[in-house]
């Protein structure tokens, strides 16, 4: 449990460090305007690091929010699961004399702590995964690109085109 609170730590204090300005520039002929984006990238990130899917629902993607709090609670469940079985496991080794017994016992509490350190693992890079998109989405807020292509027939009939450049 002191590795999980001593990660999540170290996670929070990264997103406190890495402060970025929040600032662009806008150019719209010869005068330089300053822009604030809608939503403040480093408060996503702090949002997505305190709660799970917060900082994507700080950025109205409801949705992604949804699934992001859905998996990173699923991990932090099965690692806090794991964790108490690899506990009682640990603690069964020493309740028997038997050699071959705690032999057994021992290999059995391997395979639990591996599993605990995967669920772990999984729980530390949602977390990281989740941050890093809450930022970069808050960042993104302020742009406002249709990048959907214009399908529209050419007038006059059907045509087929073909063309290679190299």
């Amino acid at each position: 449990m002191r590795r999980y609170v001593l990660l999540i730590f170290l996670i929070s204090l990264l997103a406190i460090t890495v402060s970025i300005s929040a600032d662009s520039l806008s150019v719209s002929g010869d005068s330089v305007s300053q822009v604030k984006p809608k939503r403040a990238p480093m408060g996503a990130l702090l949002r997505s690091v305190a709660v799970p899917g917060w900082g994507q629902f700080y950025n109205r993607k409801y949705i992604k929010s949804a699934v992001v709090f859905g998996v990173e609670t699923f991990f932090i469940v099965k690692a806090v699961h794991w964790w108490k079985k690899t506990e009682d496991k640990y603690n069964s080794i020493s309740q028997t004399d038997v050699q071959s017994e705690q032999y057994a016992r021992y290999n059995i509490y391997r395979s639990y702590r591996t599993d605990r350190d995967d669920y772990l693992w999984a729980a530390g890079l949602t977390v990281f995964l989740s941050m890093f998109d809450a930022y970069v989405d808050a960042h993104l807020a302020g742009f406002d690109v249709d990048i959907t292509p214009d399908f529209e027939p050419p007038k006059g009939g059907a045509s087929i085109k073909l063309s290679l450049r190299f």
